[in-house]
This record gives structure tokens, C-alpha cells and sequence, in this order.
């Protein structure tokens, strides 16, 4: 009996060591903003002058989570245990769209909520994002309810929802980020545009060159 017993823990030990052995590990992701290089080189060319204040943003409660979320069906998701995001979602997105609207529209002035209330920007843009997240080997989705305003809040410049698809490259969860950080791209443009119609000519930023994955070249 002693003898099957201990036969029978070693067998037990192994598969625990190998079942050890065989944890994925974790990978973590980020959104990435439009060229910088690019950005830094209108800076140094021209400040703009204006302010906008980004925010609040808020996101839904299934994406806000340290896993990845991506799209099973039109009722099911799936949660990635180990391709996980680096920073919170909301917060990332915040920070690429920060980046991406000081480069387009030329300016330093790109404040995120919440704001010195004695030193309010010129525009204020708030956003709902309502989804974000893709199809393994499919597409990813952006939908985005929006209202950009002036005059403190009490002018309404534009108020919409806007919605932006993009195909996958490939199969990977890097894929799928890379498909988020286009849209936000194509996001971005979208603000920019509407912001150089209001905008004096002398100020207004060229509209940029984009490569095929939409972002500047």
C-alpha cells in the first residue's frame, strides 16, 4: 500500500510541475497615438494658440476591465486572460487622443478633464464611448457619442455619434490594439476637421498626410 501510495503522489507532483510549466504568460498592450515625431515638428513650427479641454470620457462597464474584451457573437464576449491591457482603458485612450489632437490642430493647448475651472479652455470636448472592441481575424469597432462645445459650455459646436470600423491585419491581440489606435486616429481627424472650419485660416493646421494604417506619415 506504501508502495502505490508514493507511486501514486509522484504522479501527482509531475502533473502539478508540468501544469506549472505550461502557464502563458501575460501580455500587456497600449494604444499608441500618431506619429510623434510629426507632432513635435508642428509644435516647433507654430503654436496654434487654442485650448480644448478633453472630458469627461466615459466608457462602458465591460470595458472597464484589465482584460481585453473581444466579440464572440452578437451577445457574447470573451474576456483575455493573459493579453491584458498596461493602463486603464479610459485613461489610455484619454492620453492617445491627447497626444493625437495637439499634433493635428498644432497646439499645447490640450487639456484633460478635470481642468482649472479659473483657466477654461476655448473648446470642450466630452465623449461617450459606447464600444470598443473587435472580432478575432475580423474587425475592430469604435462608436463614439460625442459633443464638442465653445463659450464655456454654452455654445454647442457639434453633437453626434460617430462610428469607425477597421479591419484586421492579422490574428493577433497586437492586431487588434493596432485597429483600436487607427480609429482613434480617424477619431481625431474627425474633431480636428470640424475645429478648423471655426478656426481663423492663419491658424488652422494643414490637414495631415496619413499611411495606409492611418496614421501620419
Amino acid at each position: 500500500m506504501r508502495g502505490i501510495f508514493g507511486c501514486c503522489l509522484a504522479i501527482i507532483c509531475l502533473l502539478n510541475v508540468g501544469g506549472c510549466g505550461n502557464t502563458q504568460p501575460t501580455h500587456f498592450y497600449l494604444l499608441r497615438a500618431m506619429d510623434s515625431s510629426l507632432s513635435r515638428v508642428a509644435l516647433e513650427t507654430k503654436d496654434s494658440g487654442i485650448s480644448l479641454g478633453l472630458g469627461p470620457i466615459s466608457i462602458p462597464k465591460y470595458l472597464d476591465r484589465p482584460q481585453i474584451v473581444t466579440r464572440v457573437s452578437s451577445h457574447e464576449i470573451a474576456l483575455a486572460e493573459f493579453h491584458k491591457w498596461a493602463a486603464p482603458l479610459k485613461e489610455n485612450v484619454s492620453h492617445v487622443l491627447e497626444e493625437n489632437l495637439s499634433g493635428i490642430l498644432k497646439t499645447e493647448g490640450v487639456v484633460s478633464y478635470p481642468w482649472n475651472r479659473g483657466n477654461l479652455p476655448d473648446y470642450q470636448l466630452s465623449l461617450d464611448i459606447i464600444r470598443l472592441d473587435g472580432t478575432k481575424n475580423q474587425n475592430a469597432m469604435l462608436r463614439v457619442r460625442w459633443k464638442l462645445t465653445a463659450h464655456k459650455g454654452k455654445s454647442v459646436i457639434q453633437k453626434k455619434t460617430s462610428q469607425f470600423s477597421e479591419v484586421l491585419r492579422g490574428s493577433d491581440y497586437e492586431d487588434l490594439v493596432e485597429a483600436m489606435s487607427r480609429m482613434l486616429a480617424a477619431f481625431s481627424q474627425e474633431i480636428s476637421d470640424v475645429l478648423n472650419v471655426r478656426l481663423p485660416s492663419t491658424l488652422t493646421a494643414p490637414k495631415p498626410q496619413m499611411d495606409e494604417l492611418g496614421f501620419l506619415k
